[in-house]
């Protein structure tokens, strides 16, 4: 008994071959063959699940997350262009203390970023005995607020390390956790095919531009000390 090939058995399944061979090979399987069956069975499959793989769509919110981060990793691109930096509209930190408060120290840090139409807000929550952070934000479109941005990428480096990576959810919600080091950098993607960058060196020093105030209580001593000095040389 003569056997078919292999590539035979894929034009076979395909529909391919001549009408005559077809008619053989057909003849050849229900006469039992089972080295044969086996063929046929698995090119069967392979052909089945190549017309599956060409009518399946994917969903449009995975299909965003992936070219938000084509865009943030500089793919498709002979060189990468510079991602804008976010603008920061709000930092939790900078906020003036209340009076009274003898501490300026906070455990929890509240920014918001803007980029465009976008905004991005973060907190920063630190982990307790642990020199890492929770980052935990939102991607929200200002101008359509009522419109959830949907499944976006986000990717935090140092330098051109990637140190984390996550996928928005479908609220545009996500959650990093990382060291606090300085060279920080926020990378997200946004729909459209925009990116944009967050530098966050500022929180590993715990700095805003400007040294916390002394609290009122340390004012008030250190004024009685000057006012007693002054008492005794008038003395």
């Amino acid at each position: 008994m003569s056997h078919f090939k292999l590539e035979e058995w894929a034009d076979f399944v395909r529909d391919v071959a001549r009408e005559e061979q077809k008619k053989e090979m057909q003849s050849h399987l229900d006469s039992g063959c089972k080295g044969c069956a086996k063929l046929f069975a698995t090119w069967k499959r392979v052909h089945e699940a190549g017309r599956r793989e060409a009518s399946y769509q994917p969903p449009e919110s995975i299909v965003r997350s992936v070219k938000g981060a084509g865009v943030i990793h500089g793919l498709g691109r002979g060189r990468p262009e510079k991602s804008p930096i976010a603008e920061l509209l709000f930092d939790s930190l900078r906020s003036a203390a209340t009076v009274g408060v003898r501490s300026t120290a906070v455990t929890l840090r509240q920014l918001l970023y803007g980029v465009g139409g976008y905004r991005i807000d973060l907190r920063v929550e630190p982990q307790e005995n642990s020199d890492r952070v929770t980052l935990i934000g939102q991607v929200l479109n200002s101008a359509k607020s009522e419109q959830p941005v949907g499944a976006t990428s986000l990717v935090l480096k140092k330098g051109k390390k990637v140190v984390a990576e996550a996928v928005t959810n479908q609220f545009g919600e996500f959650q990093l956790e990382c060291d606090l080091e300085g060279s920080l950098h926020l990378h997200a993607g946004l729909p459209h095919g925009q990116a944009a960058k967050i530098p966050l060196a500022e929180l590993a020093s715990g700095k805003t531009g400007s040294e916390p105030e002394t609290s009122d209580s340390k004012k008030f001593k250190g004024m009685q000390r000057r006012a007693g000095k002054r008492t005794r040389k008038e003395v």
